[in-house]
């Protein structure tokens, strides 16, 4: 690839939570810049999500990989270290992972894997709910499930803070702290896995606030190379995301309908291509044919 090109992965996360985030997300795809998604396999709105999913082929669809929120797909007995008292995932928490932990994780990722891909979709990629992979042996884990399962690629979380808010704008303390704890942790993780992945991530510093005005910055400022941006679009209404299947709320709010509107801006739009930046899905870093989610 020519150094100058500007290539751009626009991924969707939270595809299957409720159903404002599915409708967020398709019409994402279908009128503005939203080129892939990340679908929670255990989330309560996982079969429509997947509907649509083979409804729109050209909507490249990863994995969304969740030890961390809502139900697994794993019988709880079979999961002791990854489960409350009533059976839920426990959030993320900082851990030196067991093999005890490492073995139920492995089984919980394979169902996740396996649902997905017996909806008769070919994910492009991994990610991970809250990011919680980022440590070493479950990003190992994760990854050799991935090649396992013939999906080619990975999320990259380094993202640069200082380049983000001198380009787009300042996104307060807790922000950017976070982007620099997943650049340093994934830096101390060991070698990048053998999976494609992007040059950079784009949006963990700005999750919430990717509106009309950062988008237009980021339009004039993609860096060369492969960049994703995260997004979390969604409809009006749905701002509570009640907790259905023990996933619970979300702090995005009606920030979500913010980030749908910037992402059917047409003046985004052309921005992006008056700077010559080229939209694409993970599914095109493995040259797969038009990256889409069919077989």
């Amino acid at each position: 690839m020519p150094a100058a090109r500007r290539l751009l992965i626009v991924n969707a996360d939270d595809f299957g939570l409720s159903a404002g985030v599915n409708a967020g997300i398709v019409e994402a795809h279908r009128r503005g810049l939203v080129t892939s998604a990340s679908l929670l396999a255990n989330a309560p709105r996982f079969p429509e999500a997947a509907a649509a999913a083979a409804d729109n082929p050209r909507l490249g669809v990863g994995a969304h990989l969740n030890l961390v929120r809502g139900k697994p797909l794993s019988p709880a007995g079979e999961i002791p270290e990854l489960v409350d008292a009533a059976g839920l995932l426990r959030p993320f928490r900082l851990r030196r992972p067991s093999r005890p932990f490492l073995a139920q994780a492995e089984a919980e990722y394979r169902r996740q894997l396996e649902a997905i891909l017996a909806a008769g979709l070919r994910p492009t990629h991994i990610d991970f709910e809250k990011h919680h992979a980022w440590q070493g042996p479950l990003h190992r884990l994760a990854c050799r499930l991935a090649a396992e399962h013939g999906i080619p690629a990975v999320r990259n979380l380094r993202e640069e803070p200082v380049w983000a808010w001198r380009r787009l704008g300042w996104p307060g303390w807790g922000n950017c702290l976070m982007a620099l704890g997943l650049r340093i942790g994934t830096a101390l993780s060991g070698p990048p896995p053998a999976l494609a992945r992007p040059d950079r991530l784009i949006g963990q510093c700005h999750i919430g606030r990717l509106d009309e005005k950062t988008w237009l910055r980021l339009a004039a400022n993609v860096p060369p190379g492969i960049s994703e941006v995260m997004t979390h679009p969604g409809l009006a209404g749905d701002e509570r995301q009640p907790g259905e299947g023990g996933m619970g709320g979300s702090w995005l709010g009606r920030s979500r309908q913010i980030e749908l509107a910037a992402l059917l801006s047409p003046l985004v739009r052309r921005a992006l291509a008056a700077a010559g930046v080229e939209l694409i899905n993970f599914g095109h870093l493995a040259g797969a044919a038009g990256g889409g989610n069919r077989p």
